[in-house]
């Protein structure tokens, strides 16, 4: 079944690590619950940790880490 890419935060923390190569520190770990009701753990990224919120609408947005990696992470959605 494909998936629309939109859901909410249904749970989340903050990660604080040393840098490593295509992440951004602090890093958000979001439970995304998708609008089919299947959750999925991935990063939040476009916005800033203390403004993220359980319940916020995300989407989904493939990233390109480098010029082999991309990854499935999630935005929020534009008001």
């Amino acid at each position: 079944m494909a998936s629309s890419g939109k859901g909410s935060v249904y749970s989340f923390v903050v990660v604080h690590r040393p840098p490593f190569p295509g992440y951004d520190y602090p890093l958000v770990v979001a439970i995304i619950e998708l609008e089919e009701g299947t959750r999925i753990i991935s990063n939040l990224i476009g916005i800033e940790p203390e403004k993220v919120e359980m319940g916020m609408p995300v989407e989904l947005s493939i990233e390109k880490v480098d010029d082999e990696l991309k990854l499935p992470l999630f935005r929020p959605v534009a008001a």
